[in-house]
């Protein structure tokens, strides 16, 4: 039975089961994204898109604004202006690459994170060909001008 719940999170989702790396990272990143940038963004999590065939990134980055609970659609339309991807052991990053370019760029997404939780290193990809590579000091995203320390996204990890 358990098999098959794997499986399911895996089809809904467009992605593996979240491991306990994915979800420190994915809690780090949000912490730092909540400190310096709440008032002007929100950054939900696991948030379902409207792509063919269907992804949620593990956080989106949206201009903030007030959600009614009313709005409970099973999939979000409204393009974010960022997509976060945690990689997993099973994921490869070119999977994790044409995830962006072939779902999250077509939609309007300015810029597309991948987090490398095995080099430590964050990969930032913009519509223009540009890919960013993260192993050091801040990480800089042009499309929202965020910047987090790389340290932080990586806090609790050997």
């Amino acid at each position: 039975m358990a098999a098959i719940a794997l499986s399911q999170y895996g089809k809904e989702r467009n992605k593996p089961l979240p491991n306990l790396v994915r979800g420190l990272i994915q809690a780090n990143l949000n912490h730092a994204f909540q400190l310096k940038y709440r008032e002007v963004y929100m950054f939900p999590n696991e948030l379902s898109l409207a792509t063919i065939p269907g992804s949620t990134p593990d956080i989106c980055i949206y201009p903030k604004r007030m959600v009614s609970s009313r709005d409970v659609n099973a999939k979000e339309s409204e393009t974010p202006i960022t997509t976060v991807e945690i990689q997993s052991p099973s994921q490869s990053i070119d999977e994790l690459i044409s995830k962006a370019w072939n779902l999250y760029f077509p939609m309007g997404v300015k810029s597309a994170w991948i987090v490398i939780p095995a080099l430590k290193a964050v990969q930032v990809l913009l519509p223009d060909e540009r890919k960013i590579l993260f192993t050091t000091g801040i990480v800089k995203d042009p499309a929202t001008e965020v910047e987090i320390e790389l340290d932080a996204i990586f806090e609790g990890i050997i």
